[in-house]
């Protein structure tokens, strides 16, 4: 059998004849046991998925987060090589908040890709990146979504938009999306129609 290297790289080794191991339709890469690590705070984490039932053993490509079921968490959706996709509905507790922000460039790009979105709520300080990609075969969600915790308001939010320009809020209270166009200081009631 010829040596492989990393899937679809011919080899050449001695007595290699340099030709692609016949794997019919099955994967060199996949099929193994998936895996979630919670967050326990101070850089810690603890892998859970055995006891939330999502450490199936599949060939996962891709993953995408995003609020299926509009309660407030993020769920998980994988997609499998030649297997279903899974949908992961996440339970997270009720009394948990949340706040989301849809921001829309207009001296920056009007997907305001490359925004960067400071949030500080209680000792807490989270920032996220508006990207459109999260990997091989992966999406992301142009909303960015915070987790809160007990938290029901948010102190200060400071975006730095892909221009150059910085704006900030103070006391948004949580569980709502927030939408936010470039150069309205405030939340937005509605985007433009440009």
């Amino acid at each position: 059998m010829d040596f492989v290297e990393n899937v679809g790289r011919r080899s050449r080794v001695n007595g290699d004849n340099g030709d692609f191991i016949n794997v019919g339709i099955f994967s060199l890469n996949g099929y193994e046991r998936n895996a979630l690590y919670q967050n326990q705070g101070g850089g810690c984490f603890a892998e859970v998925g055995y006891l939330a039932g999502c450490d199936r053993v599949e060939d996962g490509r891709g993953l995408g987060f995003l609020d299926a079921d509009q309660d407030g968490d993020l769920d998980i959706a994988i997609n499998n090589y030649l297997q279903p996709a899974r949908l992961l509905i996440n339970q997270a507790p009720p009394e948990n908040h949340w706040i989301r922000f849809r921001l829309q460039g207009t001296r920056s790009n009007r997907s305001a890709i490359g925004a960067r979105v400071v949030l500080e709520h209680g000792a807490r300080r989270q920032v996220r990146e508006v990207t459109s990609s999260a990997g091989y075969l992966s999406g992301q969600s142009l909303t960015l979504h915070f987790g809160l915790g007990l938290d029901r308001e948010v102190e200060r939010v400071t975006v730095r938009w892909p221009s150059g320009r910085v704006e900030e809020l103070r006391n948004l209270r949580a569980d709502r999306l927030v939408p936010l166009i470039e150069g309205q200081v405030g939340p937005a009631s509605l985007f433009s129609k440009k």
